[in-house]
């Protein structure tokens, strides 16, 4: 997992520093890191049903994200109420990762 880190690690810190450079000319930069999310390539994570049902009830709200909740998040990022969000990296994944603390 050291390449999947890291690489999320790049990308954050390339959100952050685009938004500083960017942000004068009037241009937003944000990031959206999705978490487990239901779709057909999800299916082939799990190895059985009790491993995927212990999986979704680690997660406070204990339940798959959906694509369209991913899309909604996108568009509100790129619309003008979020006018004043730059710089940010919004994590979609119904608060599982509040579990690493």
């Amino acid at each position: 997992m050291a390449h999947y880190g890291a690489a999320k690690a790049g990308l954050i810190s390339l959100t952050v520093n685009s938004a500083m450079e960017m942000g004068h000319a009037g241009v937003r930069v944000n990031a959206v890191a999705p978490g487990w999310v239901k779709t057909d390539i999800s299916k082939f994570a799990w190895t059985d049903d009790d491993t995927e049902k212990a999986f979704v009830q680690r997660a406070p709200i204990q339940r798959w994200g959906v694509p369209q909740e991913v899309a909604d998040a996108i568009v509100f990022l790129a619309g003008d109420k979020a006018s004043y969000i730059t710089g940010q990296t919004l994590v979609i994944d119904g608060g599982l990762t509040l579990n690493t603390f």
